[in-house]
């Protein structure tokens, strides 16, 4: 069914299944830390998700074009998210701010 045509899995290293989620939007960028797996997607949004159970740590954030690249700085303070328009969004501890 096309709610299922997109998921994320986490393996470990020796190749276990550890976690499992659909997801209802296709990724386009993705982004891993220690703790966190960061997601852009066809549909405009960015989802920031528990490295672990893969949870939503937070609601998905609305972009108002597709998301292409998205990065987290060194000081995991913010996350860079680059657009299909080819503007940079700079998201923080706050609302996003357009650079």
């Amino acid at each position: 069914s096309p709610q299922e045509r997109f998921a994320l899995h986490l393996y470990s290293v020796n190749g276990k299944l550890l976690s499992s989620v659909p997801l209802d939007r296709e990724v386009t960028a993705m982004c891993l830390t220690e703790d966190f797996v960061v997601l852009g997607t066809s549909e405009c949004g960015l989802e920031i998700r528990e490295l672990h159970s893969l949870r939503a740590a937070v609601p998905p954030v609305a972009m108002r074009v597709p998301v292409r690249s998205v990065s987290v700085t060194k000081e995991r303070s913010h996350i860079l998210v680059g657009l299909e328009d080819g503007k940079l969004i700079v998201v923080g501890a706050g609302q996003p701010a357009e650079v």
